[in-house]
């Protein structure tokens, strides 16, 4: 179930999820994470003191100009990023003949030789010479030339997967996106991440629609890591999917919201918080280079909020079990928050947490669904 992927859509992004290797879950959720991490489920308004996080995360920045994405044995995983952060850590700077000359020497060195049995990798590369992608691989390796995406690189068992999503990308879909007019508060990265995000969208889209089985491109979120203008690379810190459904079945009810998940990443640890039934499910990740220990997360505190820079509406639309594909909207900020977002989350006095929805954009949302829905019941 492992995916690492690349994508070329404007600017290179890398994205890998959660590595999970545990059994699970504690809890039951109405969007089941397929790989059955070990969750936490806690009434909101109160603070879990330790969450056992036993998921790896698996994508790496490891300077400026170098990132990296592995999968396979967590132990080679872990042989093989430490000796790359050794040599190149404190070297923002380097021509290509040193990377692949690494990569030459590691091969043949009797580690090297070990670690190549057993991981395979995507390696983004920003040389003072060269930009490209290099790529070391064990199992499972594809790779696609994309309209959307441009030049897409993907491993391990979920990357036929991937592709197949692309595929019908370039053909099929349409996603919506929006950023406050004012540039002075633009991404200039938005486009290239919102490409990325709807796929990301889409994945957690066919789980939801396919619960009596494992999608297995979708390991319960995806870190990334982008790079911005300046040819820097860069975490995605945080992102927010608001999950919806219009049921022709009960049209009366309108557009009725499902799930919100918030991504969120930290120096020790990237963490997804779902909201379920009334409660808040915590799922998280630490490097794969880290020990066993537990961590901790703090919620309802100053420094958590469901809200993100970036959020992703997803509004399915169905009659009884049978779907159409999703209407999805991408909104970005620079996270100072100055224009109204189209989805905005809040914690009350008594910890519950609420969801608006910006009163305009949804009277929109609605035409669009109801539109798209006249012009495709036939097919449900």
């Amino acid at each position: 179930m492992t995916a690492i992927f690349h994508t070329n859509a404007g600017s290179p992004v890398l994205a890998g999820d959660m590595l999970i290797s545990v059994p699970g879950p504690t809890s039951t959720t109405d969007l089941r994470l397929p790989s059955h991490p070990n969750g936490v489920s806690i009434p909101i308004g109160h603070k879990p003191e330790f969450i056992p996080i036993l998921m790896r995360r698996k994508i790496f920045r490891v300077n400026n100009s170098l990132a990296v994405g592995a999968s396979g044995s967590a132990l080679h995983i872990q042989y093989f990023i430490e000796d790359l952060f050794e040599t190149f850590k404190n070297k923002s700077e380097f021509e290509s003949t040193e990377i692949m000359g690494f990569l030459d020497n590691y091969s043949i060195s009797q580690r090297g030789k070990e670690v190549a049995q057993n991981v395979g990798a995507i390696i983004l590369v920003e040389a003072t010479d060269w930009r490209g992608t290099l790529v070391l691989t064990y199992s499972s390796y594809k790779n696609l030339s994309s309209r959307r995406y441009g030049n897409v690189v993907t491993i391990g068992t979920g990357s036929e997967t991937i592709v197949e999503q692309i595929a019908q990308f370039d053909t099929n879909y349409k996603y919506g996106i929006s950023q406050p007019k004012d540039h002075t508060e633009r991404l200039s990265e938005f486009e290239t991440l919102s490409r990325n995000l709807f796929l990301l969208a889409h994945l957690y889209w066919r789980e939801f629609v396919t619960p009596s089985k494992v999608f297995d491109a979708w390991g319960g979120a995806y870190d990334m890591i982008y790079q911005d203008s300046k040819r820097v690379f860069r975490y995605l810190n945080d992102y927010t999917i608001v999950l919806r459904k219009f049921d022709a079945c009960d049209a009366q009810k309108g557009i009725q919201l499902l799930n919100v998940l918030k991504y969120e990443r930290r120096p020790e640890l990237s963490f997804i918080t779902m909201l379920n039934n009334g409660m808040l499910d915590f799922y998280g990740a630490k490097d794969i280079t880290s020990n066993d220990d537990s961590l901790m997360i703090a919620v309802n505190e100053d420094d958590f909020s469901m809200n993100s820079k970036l959020h992703i509406s997803i509004i399915a639309v169905c009659k009884a079990n049978q779907y159409l594909a999703p209407i999805v909207q991408i909104d970005g900020t620079d996270g100072q928050e100055k224009t109204m977002q189209t989805v905005i989350t809040r914690f009350d006095d008594d910890g519950s947490l609420c969801v608006g929805f910006h009163v305009e954009h949804d009277k929109w949302i609605e035409e669009q669904v109801m539109s798209y829905y006249e012009k495709n019941k036939n097919r449900l």
